[in-house]
Order: structure tokens, then C-alpha cells, then sequence
């Protein structure tokens, strides 16, 4: 098995209560350690670490903002020095943004798997990338959207709005990242706003010595925790750290 099909993970959160499993503005988060997201094309094999070719963020977007907002796409092709190829790239993801009723409060769109209505809410922008070195190592900006046009959800105070990044064909794996921005040419952060997942799939570093972390967001009503990863190999081990358990390795591994 190849170096590259070795690291990709990944890791599904469920919150009891429905709170967040991660929860940052860029995305990955600069404390994670982790150098990208990645999504694999419709073709590709499950044991290269993506179960399902897609990857649903939900950006949540606060009630004092009243200035547009602009959702960032970093190296959003397949093809480039970033993207792990399988033989010549042949890979296209499609990165679609939803807003409007049913966004966020459709059950299956807070689903760990993307099954039943998870496209639900109003499609206010969709864009398939393919192997075009046009944005490689560079960005792609979807907006200006009015955060009026994201779904309110009162639990968060915010209004919120989704982006699918999935596999449309091809058997590469697109690495990418996000960046919520009140500019369309610059990474300048939404005060109060962030991205969040219940499913994270992410390309871990090539050097098996970096450590990185995930802190999913746990409320005080939240009864019971459970994260599952998929496709680790054991190469490698993961701990969890609490205040009330200070460390525990991770008993069982996934398979799918």
C-alpha cells in the first residue's frame, strides 16, 4: 500500500443534543496540524481513506453581521503539487453552496453519511472543478451572499449555510481548504463566525512524527459523546484527552 493511501482519515462525531463536532474559521483550524481537507473523485477506492467522496460544512454566520460574506475555496481543482493522484488525474469534485429553510434543520443533513435529502435548503451556487491547473495553489471564491440567504437557527444565534464538496467522477483525492471571509480577494475573518462538520475528512501530514488535533465542541447540554475514524491502518495511534480522563487511547478501528 502506497504512502498516500495511508493518510487520509476520516472522523465522524456524534453529539447527543445536536451541538458541533468541529468548530474553527479556516478550516483546518492553524492549531490542528493538519495540512488539508481532502475529497476523493466517485471512482476512487475506499482504502484511501474517504468512505463516502463527499465532505457537508456548515458556516455559521452571526446575527450582528449585516455585511456579505464570501466562502473560500483553496486549490479547489485536481491535479496539482497539493492533490494525491492515482496513475494521470482524471477527478472532478463539485463544491456547492446551500442556504435558505431546511439548510441546517433537515435531520439528514447533520447525518454522519450523505444519504436522503442532505442537499436540502436553496442552492445558491455550484461549481464542478476538474483538472485545470487554473486554481491550483490558488483561490476560488463563492459569493457575495447576504447572510440573510443562510437558514436562522436559534440555538446558534446565527444564520447558517452549507457547503457539499463531493466526488463527481475520477478516483483522486482533491485536497483543499476553507476560509470564511468578508472580502472575495483576501482571508479576512467574519467576527463571531465558523465553519463546522459532523464528518471530517482530512489528509494527515506525510511525516508520521507530527501530531495533530481535532477539539470537537461539546455544550453543557450535551449527554453523551461518540467519534468513530475510518481507515486508519495503524500507522500511527490516537489518544483522547479530557479534564475528567487526561489521556486514553482509542480501543477499536473502523474498517467501514
Amino acid at each position: 500500500m502506497k504512502m498516500t493511501e495511508l493518510r487520509s482519515l476520516v472522523c465522524a462525531c456524534l453529539l447527543l443534543t445536536g451541538t458541533l463536532a468541529c468548530l474553527s474559521q479556516p478550516v483546518p483550524a492553524e492549531d490542528e496540524n493538519i495540512p488539508h481537507l481532502v475529497t476523493f473523485g466517485a471512482n476512487a477506492e475506499q482504502s484511501w481513506g474517504d468512505d463516502d467522496f463527499c465532505q457537508i460544512f456548515f458556516i455559521r454566520v452571526p446575527t450582528t453581521q449585516v455585511d456579505p460574506i464570501y466562502i473560500r475555496v483553496f486549490d479547489p481543482d485536481t491535479g496539482g503539487e497539493l492533490d494525491e493522484g492515482k496513475g494521470d488525474f482524471n477527478t472532478k469534485v463539485r463544491f456547492s453552496v446551500y442556504g435558505g429553510n431546511g439548510c441546517y434543520t433537515d435531520e439528514d443533513a447533520i447525518a454522519v453519511d450523505p444519504v436522503g435529502n442532505y442537499k436540502s435548503g436553496n442552492l445558491l451556487a455550484s461549481k464542478s472543478f476538474g483538472t485545470s491547473n487554473r486554481y491550483d495553489n490558488n483561490w476560488y471564491t463563492f459569493g457575495p451572499f447576504n447572510p440573510l440567504e443562510g437558514e436562522f437557527v436559534e440555538k446558534f444565534d446565527g444564520r447558517v449555510f452549507k457547503i457539499i464538496a463531493q466526488g463527481e467522477s475520477g478516483d483522486d483525492g482533491n485536497l483543499y481548504t476553507y476560509f470564511l471571509s468578508t472580502q472575495s480577494k483576501a482571508n479576512s475573518p467574519v467576527e463571531g463566525g465558523n465553519l463546522f462538520t459532523y464528518e471530517y475528512t482530512f489528509r494527515l501530514s506525510n511525516n508520521q512524527n507530527n501530531v495533530s488535533q481535532i477539539y470537537p465542541y461539546i455544550d453543557e447540554r450535551t449527554i453523551s459523546v461518540k467519534i468513530s475514524n475510518f481507515d486508519w491502518d495503524n500507522d500511527g495511534f490516537i489518544r483522547i484527552v479530557s479534564v475528567a480522563k487526561k489521556r486514553g487511547t482509542v480501543s477499536g478501528i473502523r474498517r467501514g
